[in-house]
Formats: C-alpha cells, sequence, structure tokens
C-alpha cells in the first residue's frame, strides 16, 4: 500500500490536519507513480523472445494441485493434467528450462531468504525485478509464478504423499508439516487466503500473456483500448511479484516458526511481508 512521503511525514501535526481527502489522495497517487517509476526503471529489455506458454502451463498445474481445504485434504484434479503427458509439451518444458532454471532458481532463493530475514516486501520485490531486468513482462510474472510454485509445490507434494513414502515423512518432519496437517481445520482461513490470492495471481498473469499474444492481424498495437491495457501491465506485474512475496513469506512462516506461533499469531499478509 501507499504510505505518505517523508516530506508529509515531517509536517507538524496542526498542519497534517489540513490536509483534506482530496490533498491526501494526490500525495497518495504521487507515491503510487514514485513508486512504479522504480518499477520502469529496472525494466531494460534485452530483445531476447522466451515463449512463457509451456512454462506457465506447468505452473498452472502446480499451483492448482497444491490446495488444501480442511474438509477435503489436498485437491487432486488440475484441468491441466491431460497435457502434462504430451511429449510435445514435456519437449516445450525442457527447452525453456534450460535456457531458464538458473533465474528460476535464483528467484526462488530470493523468496524464501526475505521471507526468513523479514525483508521488506516492496524492496523485495524490486530486487526480484531487478533480476528479471532484460525480460518482457508476460515473462517476468510467469518465472515469478514458477519461481514461488517451486517452494509452495514441495510443501504441498509432502503435505500429500508423507503419510505413505517415508522419505517424504521424514522431510515433512524437518518442515514441521505433521503438527501442521494436524491443525488444518485452525489454519483454514490462512489456507484460503492464500488460495485465493494464488488464483488471483494466475488470472492476471494469464491476462498479460493472452494480451501479449493477441494477433496483430486483428488488433493493431496502437488500438486504443489495447494501448489502455498494455498501460496497466506494468503496475500489474508489480503487484502480482509483491503477492508473490507475501505468499512465500506465510508459507515459510508456518514451517520456520511453528505452528504454536502460527496459531497464536494472526496475522495477515501486511504484517509479515509489511505490504
Amino acid at each position: 500500500m501507499a504510505t505518505l512521503t517523508t516530506a508529509s511525514k515531517m509536517m507538524p501535526p496542526a498542519m497534517q490536519r489540513l490536509i483534506k481527502g482530496g490533498d491526501r489522495s494526490m500525495i497518495m497517487m504521487s507515491d503510487d507513480i514514485a513508486m512504479m517509476k522504480q518499477v520502469t526503471d529496472t525494466h531494460a529489455p534485452d530483445g531476447r523472445e522466451v515463449d512463457v506458454k509451456p512454462l506457465l502451463l506447468l505452473v498452472e498445474d502446480i499451483l492448482n494441485r497444491a490446495t488444501l481445504t480442511a474438509s477435503t485434504g489436498p485437491t487432486m484434479g488440475s484441468p491441466y493434467a491431460e497435457n502434462m503427458e504430451d511429449k510435445g509439451y514435456q519437449a516445450s518444458f525442457n527447452a525453456v528450462l534450460d535456457v531458464l532454471s538458473y533465474t528460476i532458481e535464483r528467484i526462488s532463493c530470493e523468496l524464501s531468504a526475505k521471507a526468513l530475514t523479514g525483508g521488506e516486501a516492496h524492496a523485495t520485490t524490486l530486487s526480484i525485478c531487478n533480476m528479471l531486468a532484460p525480460f518482457s513482462w508476460d515473462a517476468k510474472l510467469v518465472l515469478t509464478l514458477a519461481a514461488f510454485a517451486f517452494n509452495y509445490g514441495e510443501f504441498w507434494l509432502l503435505a500429500q504423499i508423507y503419510t505413505t513414502n517415508q522419505l517424504a515423512k521424514s522431510m515433512a518432519i524437518l518442515k514441521q508439516l505433521p503438527m501442521i496437517m494436524e491443525h488444518s481445520g485452525a489454519l483454514k482461513s490462512r489456507f484460503d487466503a492464500l488460495n485465493g490470492l494464488i488464483q488471483a495471481m494466475l488470472k492476471v498473469t494469464r491476462c498479460v500473456v493472452d494480451l501479449k499474444d493477441l494477433p496483430s492481424a486483428y488488433i493493431s498495437s496502437e488500438a486504443p483500448a489495447l494501448s489502455a491495457a498494455m498501460a496497466h501491465v506494468p503496475t500489474a506485474v508489480y503487484w502480482t511479484i509483491r503477492s508473490a512475496v507475501a505468499c512465500a513469506s506465510q508459507i515459510t512462516s508456518l514451517t520456520s516458526y511453528g505452528i504454536e506461533y502460527a496459531l497464536s499469531n494472526c496475522f495477515d499478509f501486511s504484517t509479515r511481508t509489511q505490504l
């Protein structure tokens, strides 16, 4: 969320009381503009073209499977499962990952490290944007979601199989998963909030990817409606990456600080991640 500028914080209380709603909105708008300038300043595309659609398909499959409800347990169904066995898709995955796996791993480490050290969400988001500077806006989104899915998918994979696989059970114990699953009912609201935000992140990412793929034969890039939509893409990218930072922090807090801490601290996405 936008914060008041440093200058406004230094104003005497009497002067601050004189700032009416409209003026306050102007200050917040100014902060938003400054924040987005920081984001766009990190954007330095080098002309590389990355087909992120196969990777997005894989990410959607992971995140749609990595879901838990207190009553039914992990969700097993996925509308993308039938494509996973297609050799053409598998070849596409391999080709993309040969080029992008290092970048995905770097972002994944950044998400985990900043969640553990309590890094400020905006600074972490900008750090990820800097890592992704050479990529197009849609690629930034898909790569960030892939990095998040890497950790989030591992969490739920262990949750789904640790009762029947000894290796998974030992790893799950290290991550305190049995205790977390035992209290999944008490944590339902947090899981529901996570899933809701993740689904929103997927929808935004799919929209940005689809926007870029609109055929020029049917719509000009200079069409007013398309130009207006594309103007909002950097903002959508920023908040989606920042949402991934928030979600990663929530999962890390569960596995790192323990269930007692989680149950006794009903913090939301804004407290640990400083949104």
